[in-house]
This record gives C-alpha cells, sequence and structure tokens, in this order.
C-alpha cells in the first residue's frame, strides 16, 4: 500500500467525517446515515452521489457504506422506484430549496431518476464479513428498482432507458441538449426556462409516465446513463450469482447485453467514431455533440473498431487529451467552456473524477492500462493540488464549483487500481 494511497484515504475520511448526515426524519420516523455531496451546497442525499460515496467509503468503513445503502434505500416506493434526492432534513434548508429547479413525488421525494450505479455500489459495500447478510437485506429492494426502471423507463423495448428531463442524466447543461432544448444563450436563466417548458408540462399530467412520453417535451436514451445502465445490470446479476438465485441472474446478464447491443445499434456513429444519444419518442434524432458521454461506451465489452475508435478520441489532445484529462466536452467542441468561478453551468467543459472513474476502467478493460494509469494518476494529482472540488479547469486543474464535494472520493478506487492495492 502506498504513501499516496494512504494519505489520500486519510483525506477521504475527514471529508467524509465533515459531510455525514445523520439523524432520525420527522416526517417517515426513520434514522438516516449518509454522506452528503457538499455541506454547503449540496446538504441531502443524491442518488448517484450516494453510489459513488459508498465505493469510497468501503476503503475504510464497510459499516458505514451499508449505512449509505440504507439510508438511500429506506423510501424505496411500493412500486421500485429510488427518488434522485431523498430531502432528510429539509426543513433546516428551505431558503436553499428555494433556489432548486426540482420535480417533486412528495414534499421529501423528487420525483426524478439519475444514473442507475445502485448495483456497483452494493457490490462495493457487499465486501468482507457480513456481506451476505448484507445482500440477503437490501436486494430485494435493489431488484425491485432495475425492475421499475425496465418497465416504465423502456416503453419501446429496446434495452434502452429513457430520461424524461436534463438533469435525470446529472449532466444537466451539457452542451449535447442545446439544441433538443432550444437553448438560444448560454446562461443559467435559460437553462432554468428549459427545464421548465419540460417539467411544466408533465405537472399538469400528474407526471404520469405513459402521458409525459406521450408530451415527447424530452425523451433522451442518454448514452451515460445507458452504459451505466448496461454495466449495473451486470454487477447485479453477479450479486444475484452470489444469492444463489441463477435464473434471474442470468435474466439481468441478457438484458445487459441487450442495452450494449441496443447502444451499438442505435448510438454508435461509425463516421465520427462516437456515440450519441437517440432522442424524440419515435428515437430518430441524435444529438450530435461531441461530449464525455461519447466515450462512455468504452466501459463495455463493444466491438474493438468501438473501442479503438473511443481511445483515438480519448488520446487527442485537439479533443480530450489535456494535462487534466478527461475534459467533459470535446475541447474543439463550439459547446466548450472553460470553467470560471461564477459559473453555474456544469458539464460544459471542466474534468470530472466519476467519468474519469469509468473511463480508466473501460481502458483497462480494453487493454489500455497505459492510458488509464495517465487518468488515475492525473485524477488523484488535481485532488493533491486542489482538493476536494466539484469540477477541474483541465488544463491548469484548478478546481471550481462546490468544495468539500464527496464523489470527487473516487480519486481514492483510482489511486487503488494505479497502485494494486485491490
Amino acid at each position: 500500500m502506498s504513501a499516496r494511497y494512504e494519505r489520500m484515504r486519510d483525506a477521504v475520511r475527514a471529508l467524509y467525517d465533515r459531510n455525514r448526515q445523520r439523524g432520525t426524519a420527522p416526517w417517515c420516523g426513520l434514522e438516516y446515515d449518509f454522506v452528503c455531496p457538499s455541506t454547503g451546497t449540496y446538504p441531502f442525499q443524491w442518488f448517484w452521489d450516494s453510489c459513488f460515496h459508498t465505493v469510497a467509503l468501503a476503503h475504510f468503513d464497510v459499516g458505514r457504506a451499508r449505512s449509505e445503502i440504507r439510508s438511500l434505500l429506506a423510501n424505496a416506493q411500493p412500486d421500485g422506484f429510488v427518488a434522485h434526492v431523498t430531502f432528510w432534513q429539509r426543513e433546516r434548508y428551505e431558503e436553499m430549496l428555494a433556489t432548486y429547479a426540482i420535480a417533486y413525488r412528495t414534499p421529501y421525494l423528487s420525483d426524478c431518476i439519475q444514473p442507475p450505479v445502485l448495483a456497483e455500489a452494493v457490490a462495493a459495500a457487499a465486501q468482507g464479513e457480513g456481506g451476505d447478510a448484507f445482500l440477503a437485506e437490501v436486494m430485494p429492494r435493489v431488484v425491485a428498482y432495475f425492475e421499475w426502471l425496465d418497465a416504465r423507463r423502456d416503453p419501446d423495448r429496446d434495452g434502452l432507458v429513457a430520461t424524461l428531463q436534463p438533469d435525470e442524466s446529472g449532466l444537466d447543461h451539457t452542451p449535447k441538449y442545446d439544441a433538443y432544448l432550444g437553448i438560444e444563450r448560454v446562461e443559467h436563466a435559460e437553462f432554468t426556462r428549459a427545464w421548465e417548458r419540460v417539467a411544466g408540462p408533465y405537472a399538469e399530467v400528474g407526471r404520469d409516465h405513459d402521458r409525459m412520453f406521450a408530451l415527447d417535451r424530452f425523451v433522451c436514451a442518454d448514452v451515460l446513463v445507458n452504459t451505466i445502465y448496461a454495466e449495473n445490470q451486470r454487477v447485479l446479476a453477479d450479486l444475484l450469482e452470489r444469492t444463489g438465485d441463477g435464473d434471474r441472474a442470468q435474466r439481468y446478464r441478457s438484458r445487459a447485453d441487450a442495452t450494449t447491443r441496443a447502444l451499438v445499434e442505435k448510438c454508435y456513429d461509425a463516421e465520427a467514431g462516437l456515440f450519441y444519444d437517440r432522442v424524440g419518442r419515435d428515437g430518430r434524432g441524435r444529438l450530435r455533440v461531441n461530449t464525455v458521454s461519447s466515450l462512455m461506451p468504452l466501459l463495455l465489452d463493444v466491438p474493438a473498431e468501438c473501442a479503438q475508435a473511443l481511445v483515438r478520441q480519448i488520446e487527442d489532445p485537439l479533443k480530450y487529451r489535456a494535462p487534466f484529462p478527461v475534459p467533459s466536452t470535446a475541447l474543439d467542441e463550439p459547446g466548450y467552456r472553460k470553467p470560471t468561478a461564477d459559473s453555474k453551468l456544469v458539464w460544459r467543459g471542466p474534468t470530472w473524477i466519476n467519468t474519469n472513474w469509468y473511463l480508466a476502467r473501460g481502458l483497462r478493460r480494453h487493454g489500455r492500462e497505459d492510458l488509464a494509469r495517465v487518468i488515475e494518476d492525473r485524477s488523484a494529482a488535481l485532488v493533491e493540488r486542489s482538493g476536494f472540488r466539484e469540477y477541474y479547469d483541465p488544463f491548469t486543474g484548478e478546481g471550481f464549483g462546490a468544495e468539500g464535494f464527496s464523489w470527487t472520493a473516487l480519486a481514492l478506487d483510482l489511486l487503488a487500481d494505479l497502485d494494486g492495492v485491490r
């Protein structure tokens, strides 16, 4: 175990102690214990953030990793849905909530999804002593969640799930959505109006899924979301196998394969060497903008020619090979924006640690350990240089966005691969 890994682990432990939220929520009578994304900006429990936090926690406190998952699943709905935000301690933050553009299922639960990282998080938390008992406890709700996604978000049964508003991908202001949303000026108020053009009509139909799809305001087979969906169906299959449910494990392996095939068949543009989102209720539109989302299927078992084309993008200094890779938008895209201290628009250029976490793993799977090690090393260097920030300048390494940002602690997991700690 390297001294660098140990220093990062100690820093993550200290951060997670500061960002820990514990208590009993009067509105549901349940106890909670989770790491919030940032005490100053995001004090609540976000779905994919919490999953990433679980991965980091598993490096030094598997008990807290399991508490993170228990809190995330505590308010799972009878139909399997798990909210993308749980407002455990809402009453303390009413002024902050007034600034959020968010759709609610209840005053304490959002009515949206986020990328389904859940199975990977559960796998991390199930390591070590007591792991089998933990799986027996949580797997019914985990499976119910993935069944909900399959039933409610894949109406054409092609293996790809749809997001119904831009924030469901977690990539809120990415330039790949600009034309689809009718963005005319790159400013925060314009994106808020665009979100309201989508979410407003949904409220009028009671946020009924069939009616939201029928409105065709924003229906997106998002490449990043579906890459994570494919990977997590595969991981879920492994977990089901571990619990002795071989038949259901095989079903999820088949679903993972179907999602991967659909990404290749429907989203890959061979001429560009990139994957593009499909949009519209009929799925005929494509968002032909080169963002980090277009690289994400490198994580999966895609054909060699697809993987090689994505690697070329990552290696190209005009596109993604910045001093601190991998920027969230290709450097030569017109929509690329250098991060600034006053910008509130995310995913338009800076480097994020969570996408690096996936891309490094994909590079290793496709035999490019050399390039994976560069991303792992540079990701850790960002934290060492600028602390745990929400995102970073891909050229200078300067940190921006929320301070003490918890999912950036995935740098610890990247260091574990770099240093061979596993």
